[in-house]
């Protein structure tokens, strides 16, 4: 039984930072303004030669395909490019859209399995409404906080000093092909979003995951800070002896 009660307190700990980094790429994956960020910042036109409006409509398309339930379906987007409609993306594209996509449906599920592995275990601490309970709670949330807060920090360090070798080593891992090596000269995924873009990206993930794991540490200190104060002091039962 004891056994069994630190594995499931040592799999909070670890779900915690797994949910909020995979919370961190999924709003990354899914939100038009970091579309948007990619396009401007690293002047998405002028790269690819077609009009901002065709992208945002693209990008759009992009993440209705990320969501998307349907494994076998091909990401099939067609622009105007010198006053014809062509498609945007070649069939190399396509194909590496498809394992993108594949990897990106295994990321949300890992983050939805996070998410209801932790609220049922934060669900359990409370249904038992024991103070130790609450006590023992707050103090796996601040380790899962530290722990997180931590190990972002040494990834953004990383990230920082050799960022081109990571984001080889995660495509050639990731991938059981070599689809994703593009030609920035033709290819219009990797013009849309270059490399530099990425780099942003997985910083700007690494950040927030640090500024999460912080705080959520901070508010597990402060409650176990807040229950010590609260707490009367102890006092002896018996009238001690009145110097003379």
């Amino acid at each position: 039984m004891l056994a069994l009660r630190w594995f499931t307190a040592a799999l909070f700990i670890v779900a915690i930072p797994v949910f909020l980094v995979l919370s961190n790429v999924r709003i990354a994956t899914t939100d038009s303004h970091v579309y948007d960020y990619a396009f401007s910042q690293y002047d998405a036109p002028a790269r690819t030669g077609i009009e901002r409006p065709e992208l945002d409509r693209a990008a759009r398309e992009i993440v209705q395909y990320f969501q998307a339930s349907e494994r076998d379906s091909l990401l099939d987007i067609r622009v105007a490019i010198a006053g014809e409609q062509q498609p945007l993306f070649s069939e190399r594209e396509v194909l590496h859209m498809r394992d993108v996509r594949d990897l990106f449906q295994l990321v949300f599920r890992i983050h939805e399995l996070a998410f209801v592995y932790a609220v049922g275990y934060i669900a359990t601490a409370v249904l038992w409404s024991r103070e130790r309970s609450m006590q023992r709670l707050a103090r796996q949330l601040a380790t899962a906080g530290a722990l997180t807060a931590g190990l972002f920090a040494l990834g953004a360090m990383a990230v920082l000093v050799g960022f081109d070798t990571l984001f080889t080593q995660f495509h050639v891992l990731s991938f059981s092909n070599d689809f994703w090596q593009l030609d920035p000269a033709r290819d219009h995924l990797i013009q849309m979003f270059p490399e530099g873009f990425w780099y942003d990206v997985t910083l700007g993930v690494g950040v927030m995951s640090i500024l999460e794991g912080g705080l959520l540490t901070a508010l597990a200190l402060g409650y176990l800070t807040w229950l010590a104060r609260d707490r009367p002091r102890w006092r002896p039962h018996w009238p001690l002896p009145v110097p003379r």
